[in-house]
């Protein structure tokens, strides 16, 4: 056995390598325990458990998508140009995403599934709080075309409802949602 200490790190890229190549299926303990040439119980040091193993993984993509954190991108970017960015970024990492680790996530028992449902959640709201600071950043927009019934906050859960219906269908352009956002953000602006 190898005596070199392997990191969490270097096995939570080997084991995306190993699905994100081979399949979901092609993914175990073992395996990766003998890609890195160490014990399994080594890999189970980091990794109780392949459930642990593919959360990881799942959480690992997150931070991957918003390397950059979203809320520091510059305050003087107009929204519309914040939600293409942030869009193509999530566009670029999806396709493997969606057919390689949601198609696979049956392996995961329920209270798996649940800490995964977490883990999105807590992404979602990282992303709204994102959009929410990238809207009140941008001078163009007029404080008056928000009122109790269209709110900043709504607004943003509408946007992101239709971006991950978008990614969902895989539609790699947001141009039609950018225009949208255009005219109804920046138009009503001249005539006011």
């Amino acid at each position: 056995m190898n005596k070199v200490v392997t990191t969490r790190e270097e096995l939570l890229h080997t084991a995306q390598e190993i699905v994100f190549q081979d399949g979901m299926d092609k993914l175990s303990i073992r395996a990766l325990a003998k890609k890195h040439d160490i014990s399994v119980g080594a890999v189970y040091n980091y990794f109780p458990s392949k459930s642990e193993l593919v959360l990881a993984i799942i959480e690992n993509f997150w931070k991957q998508v918003f390397h950059q954190d979203i809320c520091e991108m510059s305050s003087q970017l107009p929204f519309t140009e914040f939600y293409e960015i942030v869009y193509q970024r999530l566009v670029k990492h999806s396709e493997a995403f969606f057919s390689v680790l949601l198609g696979q996530l049956n392996i995961l028992k329920d209270n798996d599934k649940e800490k995964g449902k977490q883990m999105e959640q807590k992404y979602m709201i990282h992303i709204q709080n994102g959009f929410l600071y990238a809207l009140q950043q941008d001078e163009r927009i007029h404080p008056s075309i928000w009122n109790e019934v269209f709110t900043k906050e709504d607004f943003v859960c509408f946007l992101l409802e239709m971006m991950i219906n978008d990614l969902t269908h895989q539609r790699m352009d947001c141009r039609f949602t950018k225009e949208i956002l255009e005219r109804l953000l920046y138009e009503k602006q001249e005539e006011r």
